[in-house]
């Protein structure tokens, strides 16, 4: 609630568009039930009868949470007023990210002792794509640009990554210094508080978060089965709240002066997706030079971006220095 008149029948709060007339609302901090008899958008104003059933009347604060338990129609009564909202549809761009590779006339007949360069030159490169499309993922910010050197006809579309949906997440902990238990079993209880997702959650950390991990939950992580998943080694933590499958990951590391090696992100891959444009995943295109150029000029190139369903299904820790 945002507003209260103590013992009175009005009753001022903030989600005006949660209640219907015939609603049984509960006080949970006093335990007493109102029946809504009208709703008054405009003023965000309910109008109620109090103390319903045995139920007492106690003073309302501007504090108090108030909880619809369900409704109650009269006997032969008719139809009440339907409830409608507006839905809001989360989006994000396709990015185009190009990785070149190129060499010249003399260094493709030329002998190597590691053998010929392109082969070599295209292994390389798409490591280096790879590690794009991974940064892209992570710290990739959606924005559309139609301003000069771009025109209207060509625009530069970038995509949003997880630090992206997840920055302004009620589920964001930061832990200011040194984490504790209770703060991780608090920020596991946000992470895994919502509906309709499995519980577990892929945790990827970085190394100084892995090694608070390792020594704050000693004994109760385990290697799943002392095998690793795509290569990559993954601990288990099996919580109250639900299961961390625990990744080190290597892009979550200090900078010079600053970076991300207090910080770990807790994913539900199934509301994850790598989207990429019709035709337009990850391909390599060769002989991309110009007719007059001595050599040979490639080009890894991907059109992509990343659906984040529900970023309240995931979770940020942040701040941790020991």
């Amino acid at each position: 609630m945002n507003g209260t008149t103590g013992t009175g029948t009005s009753v001022i709060v903030n989600n005006i568009g949660y209640f219907s007339v015939g609603d049984i609302v509960e006080v949970p901090r006093t335990h007493e039930k109102m029946r809504v008899t009208v709703v008054t958008t405009g003023t965000s104003t309910l109008t109620v009868i109090r103390a319903v059933g045995s139920t007492t009347v106690a003073a309302l604060t501007a504090a108090d949470d108030l909880l619809i338990i369900g409704n109650a129609y009269q006997e032969g009564s008719g139809a009440g007023s339907p409830k409608s909202h507006t839905e809001t549809n989360p989006y994000n761009y396709t990015q185009i990210t190009r990785t070149q590779m190129g060499v010249t006339g003399t260094e493709m007949e030329s002998e190597n002792y590691i053998g010929p360069d392109r082969p070599r030159l295209h292994m390389e490169g798409g490591i280096e794509h790879k590690l794009d499309l991974e940064r892209t993922g992570l710290f990739g910010e959606r924005n559309i640009s139609t301003s000069s050197p771009e025109t209207t006809d060509n625009p530069r579309r970038y995509t949003g990554g997880l630090y992206y949906w997840l920055g302004t997440a009620s589920n964001v902990k930061d832990a200011s210094g040194i984490l504790t238990e209770p703060e991780i079993e608090n920020w596991l209880q946000s992470v895994f508080q919502h509906t309709g997702s499995s519980q577990s959650r892929l945790l990827l950390a970085s190394p100084l978060v892995i090694s608070v991990l390792d020594q704050l939950a000693a004994g109760r992580i385990v290697t799943t089965s002392g095998e690793s998943t795509y290569g990559i080694a993954v601990k288990q933590w099996n919580t109250g709240h639900g299961t961390l499958n625990i990744v080190k990951d290597r892009l979550l590391e200090s900078g010079v002066t600053d970076g991300y090696q207090g910080e770990a992100l807790a994913l539900d891959l199934k509301k994850i997706r790598f989207r990429y444009m019709r035709n337009r995943n990850t391909k390599l295109r060769e002989d991309i030079q110009a007719p007059d150029v001595d050599g040979v000029l490639d080009e890894y190139l991907t059109e992509a971006g990343w659906e984040v369903a529900n970023p309240l299904l995931h979770g940020r820790l942040k701040g941790v220095t020991a």
